[in-house]
């Protein structure tokens, strides 16, 4: 795992989406910034973009609810003490590894887990 930093954060001048989820994703498979798509400018449903992307990185995820245990190798989704929005953390071992943002607060909340696995 590496620790990469989001560049863009919510309520960016630019007015493009914050990109929790694209430097959670290069953190936990060690790839740069640049290797993982913005997900969250999709024109579509991300989620079905995201699961492609992650097939194509040869790996398959599992989605689990907040009362499912956490993943040994994957994200969390919840919300943060900052505003309200959803963010994205890396999960390792069965507790947050990573945060992207760059307050590192983590989650107040989780509303989903996802768990990556090699295909």
């Amino acid at each position: 795992m590496s620790e990469v930093v989001q560049t863009i954060l919510l309520g960016d001048p630019s007015g493009r989406p914050g990109n929790c989820l694209q430097a959670a994703v290069a953190s936990l498979l060690n790839l740069d910034l640049e290797d993982v798509p913005h997900f969250a400018e999709s024109d579509g449903e991300w989620e079905a973009e995201f699961e492609a992307w992650v097939e194509r990185a040869s790996y398959r995820i599992d989605w689990r609810g907040p009362k499912d245990s956490p993943p040994m190798f994957g994200l969390a989704f919840g919300f943060t003490t900052r505003s309200g929005e959803r963010h994205a953390v890396v999960y390792r071992d069965g507790a947050m590894a990573w945060d992207p943002h760059p307050s590192r607060d983590g989650l107040t909340s989780v509303l989903m887990y996802l768990e990556f696995w090699r295909s």
